[in-house]
């Protein structure tokens, strides 16, 4: 299957496909590879879609390791707060429940806010910050799902060219970013800005946030524009993410009569 096929095959791009998108389909595909990487490992097909059971796969077949983070169980709170953070995405959209009730694992880590490795399959760890209050916990709920899906993406076909370089530096001021790297984090704020421009509760802050990721959003684009680098896939996800973005600010441009 080459990449024009695999993504008429699974719709289009999670979190931005929405009325396409097919995650069964993409779900299908990657443990069709993780099979194909360790055809013995297991007997069923859908044994390689469990987290703990793809990591053994990626520890025997992959050619990097993942950085080692340290981590604890969420408490029961904690899960709590998950529990409720998903069931308002999901609320808010609800082609995004299959997106949400992927398997998965959660993971606590003692700083930082949250973090994701495509060589530790679905796995989210969350740090302090994710739970400082609801807002923050929905969206990086959001971020880091977005960065589990598009991982699958790029399991299937890499992202980015064997060439591509790694000093691209995100609309944030973080340096050193792959082509990649700038991809996911299109991907995350173009998620994220539909979430909240699809509440019905909208205030003020949450409308600047949203202009905010809409803007970060183009900013990545931009970046991704000047120096493409991207493979066959990653240049259907980015047509995806810019016609998503034209969608998102096209709102903001007809009320202040500004663009980006």
């Amino acid at each position: 299957m080459n990449p024009q096929d695999l993504m008429a095959e699974i719709g289009g791009v999670p979190f931005v496909d929405d009325a396409t998108f097919k995650p069964k389909s993409l779900l299908t595909a990657v443990a069709i590879v993780r099979r194909s990487a360790d055809p013995k490992a297991y007997p069923g097909l859908g044994e390689y879609l469990d987290p703990e059971k793809a990591e053994r796969v990626f520890a025997r077949s992959a050619a990097s390791k993942p950085e080692h983070i340290e981590w604890t169980d969420l408490s029961a709170d904690e899960t709590d707060a998950v529990d409720r953070a998903s069931a308002q995405v999901v609320q808010t959209t609800p082609a995004w429940e299959a997106l949400l009730r992927m398997p998965k694992r959660y993971r606590r880590m003692p700083s930082s806010i949250s973090s994701t490795s495509v060589l530790i399959p679905q796995t989210i760890y969350l740090g302090p910050r994710a739970f400082r209050d609801d807002e923050t916990l929905v969206e990086t709920l959001i971020h880091e799902h977005a960065h589990v899906w598009l991982h699958f993406i790029a399991e299937i076909y890499d992202l980015q060219s064997a060439e591509a370089p790694h000093d691209y530096v995100l609309p944030s001021g973080t340096p050193n970013k792959s082509y990649r790297g700038v991809l996911l984090a299109a991907h995350f704020a173009a998620a994220a800005a539909s979430a909240l421009g699809r509440r019905d509760d909208a205030t003020a802050a949450t409308e600047e946030r949203a202009r905010f990721l809409t803007g970060y959003l183009g900013g990545c684009l931009d970046a991704l524009n000047e120096r493409p680098y991207g493979t066959p896939i990653g240049d259907l996800v980015q047509q995806s993410l810019t016609r998503r973005f034209e969608e998102l600010a096209r709102p903001a441009v007809a009320t202040t009569g500004m663009s980006r």
